[in-house]
């Protein structure tokens, strides 16, 4: 496996002064290019192998949702999606990875970091994977013919009210958002994926730690044959369904978050012998250096 780190445009500089990392994934917005060709023409120039992670906003204030047709929806998110493997290709990137959406349209407010369900337009579990389905293959075929990796990442079940702070997670939106089990589907069907361990155990909402592992395990088990990317991230209680990005450092696991440390281990047995796989974290920027030293201490500790 290897590590690295994100970073984007208002943090990559320090980041990249304090250490050299194996690889690394970039958060991309596509409607503000300008603000990353800096960081990509860094890492070029460092010969630093990077990823994108996938971020727009579609015409009339839309989150790109690949799963949800009507309107153009879909249409439209697939298009931006061809835009930034375009982009991926020019500057050498070697993969972009996106979020599969959700049966449920929303508006995204990025530089507020906020989005508003419109819970009137929801589509059905099976119309959203047929739409899933196609458009992946679609773009996994582009990507490939710009030599670029495409993947899917997991998400968890429900939204938070803003991801400003933590307080965003106290009135949480029922989002509907694509499940683990569509994402199964998509790998079966040849599809690639990311595996957030932060997303996967947030697709349930239990005060059943035990039940959350299991399911995180098996679902991580079925996945792991596809999975090209883990976001290595964790989750502080409550455990309702969101997500809170944090790490893996003594701190977090001082505040009862999942999955413990000793179960990231078994989670990272599962890929010891995998060098095609990436390990990305994404906790609050200022611990980024601590939390990639850390992983790289877990994976010594790996059994052979």
């Amino acid at each position: 496996m290897r590590v690295g780190v994100k970073v984007g445009p208002s943090n990559w500089e320090k980041i990249l002064s304090e250490i050299t990392p194996e690889c690394v994934e970039v958060w991309f917005r596509l409607d503000r290019v300008n603000e990353s060709i800096p960081i990509f023409e860094k890492l070029n120039r460092m010969k630093v192998t990077y990823g994108i992670h996938f971020w727009a906003i579609l015409e009339g204030g839309y989150e790109p949702n690949l799963s949800y047709e009507p309107n153009g929806i879909a249409e439209q998110s697939e298009k931006l999606v061809r835009e930034t493997i375009d982009i991926a290709s020019k500057y050498g990137a070697f993969y972009v990875n996106v979020h599969p959406g959700s049966m449920i349209l929303r508006k995204l407010d990025l530089d507020n970091k906020c989005m508003h369900l419109l819970s009137d337009s929801e589509v059905p579990g099976n119309e959203a994977m047929r739409s899933l389905l196609s458009r992946a293959e679609h773009l996994d075929s582009y990507a490939r013919a710009h030599n670029i990796l495409f993947l899917i990442e997991t998400l968890p079940v429900n939204e938070l009210e803003h991801w400003r702070d933590h307080s965003g997670r106290v009135n949480i939106q029922f989002a509907k958002n694509i499940p683990p089990e569509m994402i199964i589907q998509l790998a079966n069907a040849g599809r690639y994926i990311t595996n957030d361990f932060g997303h996967t155990i947030s697709s349930w909402v239990s005060d059943d730690r035990e039940l959350l592992f299991d399911k995180l395990f098996d679902v991580t088990k079925q996945l792991a044959p596809q999975t090209k990317l883990i976001h290595l991230n964790t989750v502080r209680p409550p455990f309702n369904g969101t997500d809170s990005h944090d790490g893996i450092l003594p701190s977090d696991f001082e505040k009862n978050v999942m999955p413990t440390r000793e179960q990231i281990i078994q989670l990272l047995q599962l890929f010891r012998d995998r060098s095609d796989v990436w390990i990305i974290p994404e906790p609050e920027a200022n611990q980024m250096t601590k939390n990639y030293r850390e992983i790289k201490t877990m994976l010594a500790n790996l059994k052979p």
